[in-house]
């Protein structure tokens, strides 16, 4: 647990530190998202290579998506791919940074979920501005928050039967909150590669950091610091 709080404080050291620095872009992300979190450090680390640093505004779900596309930052952190088609301003770089795996939260420890057909009698509980869980859900029983703090608190008190969440961010949720008896099924429903999201002010940038980022991704090192960090939060939240 130690390592993890330390863990965090270094996230929260690293967004002040790039807050001063000259060159700087600025970019919306979902707020308390261990996907965010893991993202902003590939990120920081690409953009450093390229001479800029780089500031996280951790913002709810839609509304960062919005502040981003009217250009009032620089950009998203990730998304899953397509969220362009709606929000046109918005151009991914081609290399995803991170992974998100959806997963079904819930307290019977043998539910165990290989479609999303399996939860079409369930109360469902998911974020508002989570774009996986809303277009999956669509047509279900479901009940939508605005955070997973919100969502957890839900599942214990059983208000609904199941949560869809990123796994890292229920993981954590399960930490902070200080749950037992929550479990995570496996596989994970439904996975997605993440992308970077650039305004098309930063057009001519999209180049540049797409090949920073490919080469740390067939280095490895993309890979490696999700891997820190998953295993950090799997060993807490035991």
């Amino acid at each position: 647990m130690e390592r993890i709080l330390v863990f965090f404080a270094l996230i929260t050291i690293a967004y002040s530190s790039s807050v001063n620095a000259e060159q700087k872009l600025v970019f919306s992300g979902i707020k308390d998202s261990v996907n965010s979190d893991i993202s902003f450090l590939v990120l920081k680390e690409a953009y450093n290579k390229l001479g800029f640093s780089v500031e996280y505004r951790p913002l709810p779900g839609e509304r960062a998506l919005r502040t981003a596309n009217a250009g009032e930052v620089d950009g998203e952190i990730f998304r899953i791919r397509n969220i362009e088609k709606k929000y046109k301003n918005l151009i991914p770089i081609p290399t995803p940074i991170n992974v998100l795996e959806g997963v079904v939260f819930s307290k019977n420890p043998n539910l165990k979920i290989k479609s999303w057909e399996q939860l079409a009698d369930m109360n469902i509980g998911i974020q508002v501005g989570i774009k996986f869980a809303e277009r999956a859900t669509k047509n279900m029983s479901r009940i939508t928050v605005d955070s997973n703090e919100q969502l957890f608190k839900m599942l214990d008190s059983n208000r609904v039967d199941v949560a869809i969440v990123a796994l890292t961010n229920g993981l954590k949720s399960i930490i902070d909150l200080k749950l037992a008896g929550i479990h995570a099924t496996s596989p994970p429903i439904e996975q997605f590669p993440l992308y970077h999201y650039l305004h098309k002010k930063n057009k001519a940038l999209v180049a540049r950091v797409n090949k920073i980022i490919q080469d740390m991704e067939k280095s490895g090192r993309i890979k490696q610091i999700r891997n820190i960090i998953l295993k950090n939060l799997v060993a807490a939240s035991h």
